[in-house]
């Protein structure tokens, strides 16, 4: 019998959101170092996220997917506050019986830069752990995990009698207090790629289809950049997932909506 099956429909809806880059408006008062920070943020908008997660949340309230699924890059740069307060905007969908289930990316744990902005001064702020992570979004996420792997912060999930949903944790980051940057290249190693190469066989042998997800691409989105967003191990997953067919990967990262589509004998390339 699988374990915490989220639905019995045969075709679940899935959305997919990433890189929201939170930062709760408490961290800052629009002040000059706010302000130098937005203009230097290579497009993200630091202004207007808390009003437009909130209303992507009367969206998904309203067409009522199955599951939301976040592929990392929650916070700005990994401040807890604004973890917290992620975790709050999407309360509701709990209680509406629709599922959000996140995994981390580059910039969510134990990030350097984490930083909370008043007049023209940046001041460090709390940082987010493994088990902060785990923590704040136990009830949404991890709650529902079929499996964790103990190495990391990835999961998987029987979405339904058809489907396993594998969350992976591609980042490289410190597990303690951070005072440098956060890495932007990423990879998963031996002991992850171990507990996601179980989670396919059983998912096999209970005849589902295995949906993967994670922050870093496995393919160049773009014939320019590329540098740092696909997998450093990209090959070695390419040959895993060659091996048990796994035909669907959804990742973030690059901050740019692209498909990519490869037929199963180029995946060795």
């Amino acid at each position: 019998m699988l374990k915490n099956l989220l639905t019995q429909k045969e075709n679940p809806k899935i959305w997919v959101i990433s890189d929201t880059h939170l930062i709760a408006n408490e961290l800052h008062d629009k002040g000059w170092a706010f302000q130098k920070m937005q203009n230097t943020s290579v497009g993200k908008d630091l202004h207007y996220q808390q009003k437009a997660l909130l209303a992507f949340t009367r969206k998904v309230l309203k067409e009522k997917p199955d599951v939301v699924v976040v592929t990392g890059d929650i916070t700005f740069n990994g401040e807890r506050l604004s973890m917290q307060r992620f975790a709050e905007i999407f309360a509701p969908l709990k209680r509406h019986g629709i599922k959000l289930l996140v995994l981390p990316g580059n910039h969510d744990i134990y990030d350097g830069w984490a930083r909370k902005f008043k007049d023209d001064v940046q001041y460090r702020t709390d940082q987010v752990s493994p088990q902060d992570f785990k923590e704040i979004f136990y009830d949404s996420s991890y709650r529902y995990a079929a499996r964790e792997d103990g190495s990391s912060l990835a999961y998987s999930v029987n979405l339904s009698p058809r489907y396993r949903l594998i969350l992976a944790d591609s980042n490289i980051y410190p597990m303690e207090y951070s005072l440098t940057h956060p890495h932007t290249h990423g990879q998963i190693d031996d002991e992850e790629l171990a507990f996601i190469e179980s989670q396919i066989i059983e998912a096999e042998s209970n005849h589902q289809h295995v949906l993967f997800f994670m922050h870093h691409n496995l393919y160049r989105h773009n014939a320019v950049i590329y540098h740092n967003f696909v997998l450093d191990n990209a090959s070695q997953v390419k040959r895993l997932f060659n091996k048990y067919n796994v035909q669907a990967v959804f990742s973030g990262h690059i901050h740019a909506q692209s498909i990519k589509k490869k037929l199963i004998a180029q995946l060795m390339k």
